[in-house]
């Protein structure tokens, strides 16, 4: 089992321009229960082309939640290392993975919210497990502070791995 092993107040981006905070309802959210620190996406009448970004604070009493929208902001989340998924659900299982490496494109999954008990909603999957729906991308790989490129790549194409990386987020999902 996967367990949730990021911090919540880690931002790596220090230089300015980096925080676009702007409020969003639980309602509107893929994940209508949002934790602090964790990604979240806002649904979308356009599939694929969702807002994505970082809990930032939680407001219960009004059921909203700040996030860091901020292209080029970077946080630590778990992301799974899952590329494609049986069409065999739901739930879909899981059918290849990829060791993940610096810049590979990271999007937000909600099939490997499923597979990772609630832990990891972000993945390399560009397309969700039904096949044919589109993933919204989130960012991109980046290194922590404290690595070098020969901690990469991670993990293996063998099997299924949540790890925890540092990802550049896309911001406003406009590409």
């Amino acid at each position: 089992m996967t367990v949730r092993s990021h911090l919540y107040d880690y931002e790596q981006s220090s230089e300015s321009g980096r925080e676009r905070h702007t409020r969003w309802p639980y309602a509107r959210l893929k994940d209508a229960t949002p934790t602090l620190g964790d990604p979240f996406c806002v649904t979308s009448v356009i599939v694929g082309m969702e807002v994505c970004g970082t809990v930032v604070t939680l407001n219960a009493t009004n059921s909203t939640i700040i996030g860091n929208v901020a292209e080029g902001a970077i946080y630590r989340h778990n992301v799974r290392n899952v590329v494609t998924y049986n069409n065999d659900g739901p739930p879909q299982t899981e059918a290849t993975w990829a060791a993940v490496n610096i810049g590979d494109p990271v999007f937000y999954d909600e099939t490997a919210d499923v597979n990772t008990a609630g832990v990891c909603k972000l993945s390399t999957a560009p397309l969700h497990g039904d096949g044919a729906t589109p993933n919204p991308r989130f960012g991109t790989i980046q290194m922590l502070q404290d690595e070098v490129a020969s901690d990469f790549p991670r993990g293996d194409a063998q099997a299924g791995l949540s790890d925890l990386y540092a990802v550049l987020q896309c911001g406003l999902n406009e590409s």
